[in-house]
């Protein structure tokens, strides 16, 4: 059985083809004048930080490098640089308004995924180093 990261679709990997369209949905989301009646009620600040939780977790896993903290300084650069783009833009949106804690959501959840999804990994790439019996190796340069 292939892994999903393997999966093409159209020749894109399946995760690329999810990563642009919960973007696309969240951009969505943030910008019509009124969250509509078919989503459930929650606090705005979760449904912020769950976005971006969720944003920064499909960025991690559909990007690779053996340089950990370039790589995933680079996410968190990318969701935090669009969290402030998202917060400024639904000023042009009658009925929303730019709030600072709508940003401290977003970033919460970016550090948080990041952190969990870093830390996975290097536990993962430790594990793998110990049961092949190799050095372990200079994933965080």
């Amino acid at each position: 059985m292939q892994p999903v990261s393997g999966i093409r679709l159209f020749g894109i990997r399946l995760g690329v083809v999810l990563l642009a369209l919960y973007w696309c949905v969240i951009f969505t989301g943030t910008h019509l004048p009124k969250i509509p009646a078919a989503v459930p009620r929650m606090n705005d600040k979760v449904m912020h930080f769950t976005a971006f939780f969720m944003l920064a977790t499909l960025l991690c896993y559909c990007t690779n490098s053996t340089r950990l903290l370039r790589r995933f300084g680079t996410i968190v650069v990318a969701c935090i640089s669009y969290a402030i783009l998202d917060e400024l833009t639904q000023s042009l949106v009658r009925g929303r308004t730019p709030d600072v804690h709508d940003f401290f959501a977003d970033s919460l959840g970016t550090l948080l995924a990041v952190g969990l999804y870093f830390t996975a990994r290097v536990a993962w790439g430790r594990r793998q180093d110990t049961t092949s019996g190799e050095q372990p190796s200079a994933i965080l340069s």
